[in-house]
């Protein structure tokens, strides 16, 4: 039984997003392939709580959320929407919090 009766969405990541974890990805892996595995996998990770716990993010603006990576120190900026979960970015913490939705 378990998990079998939570409503669930998928996710999606849109271009933008996709783009910016290719480039952290790149990054960290330059200094630790490792740790640019272990990103990957708490990416994953986060995805999957998300489909059925969209609220787990903290509220942001303009409908957003956003929930820190685990250790890493980036947010993953997302809106719900009726049937999906739209991951929108990826943000450096170091970059403020003026990410901005461009849809």
């Amino acid at each position: 039984m378990g998990n079998d009766n939570l409503a669930r969405k998928i996710t999606s990541l849109t271009p933008r997003c996709k783009e910016q974890l290719d480039e952290a990805m790149t990054y960290i892996a330059a200094d630790s392939p490792k740790q640019a595995e272990i990103m990957a996998e708490q990416f994953s990770a986060v995805r999957k709580i998300m489909e059925i716990m969209p609220e787990i993010g903290s509220k942001y603006k303009n409908g957003m959320r956003r929930f820190l990576l685990g250790k890493f120190p980036y947010y993953i900026y997302y809106r719900e929407k009726e049937t999906e979960i739209e991951i929108l970015g990826i943000w450096h913490t170091s970059r403020g919090t003026d990410f901005e939705d461009e849809a």
